[in-house]
């Protein structure tokens, strides 16, 4: 027994743009370029040295420990952590200049 012959579509909202055209939406398009943009950001690392005082070395322990036990977070490591803080912690600075508390801890022994 022969198959059947699959049905033809016809969309109309095609044929003004040609048959291979793709119709998308706003967000779609802000999406992808994000997605892109995401994409073409540096993921080398580059190998560096800093030391640390044991307190902060236990924090970013704590902090791992904690994305672990309470939301699950399985995939993270110390050098993640310290990353996204350097990162964020840039991001304070430039927003909010004097008030960050980067300069708040720095700047009380500036001259």
């Amino acid at each position: 027994m022969a198959k059947p012959k699959r049905p033809v579509f016809i969309f109309p909202e095609l044929e003004s743009r040609g048959r291979r055209a793709i119709l998308r939406t706003t967000e779609e398009v802000s999406a992808e370029i994000d997605a892109l943009a995401a994409a073409e950001e540096p993921k080398e690392r580059v190998k560096v040295t800093y030391r640390f005082r044991a307190d902060a070395v236990e924090a970013v322990e704590d902090i791992r420990r904690i994305l672990r036990r309470e939301y699950g977070v399985r995939k993270v490591n110390r050098e993640d952590i310290a990353q996204a803080a350097v990162l964020e912690a840039l991001k304070q600075l430039e927003a909010q200049g004097a008030t960050c508390f980067l300069v708040q801890e720095f700047a009380t022994g500036a001259p």
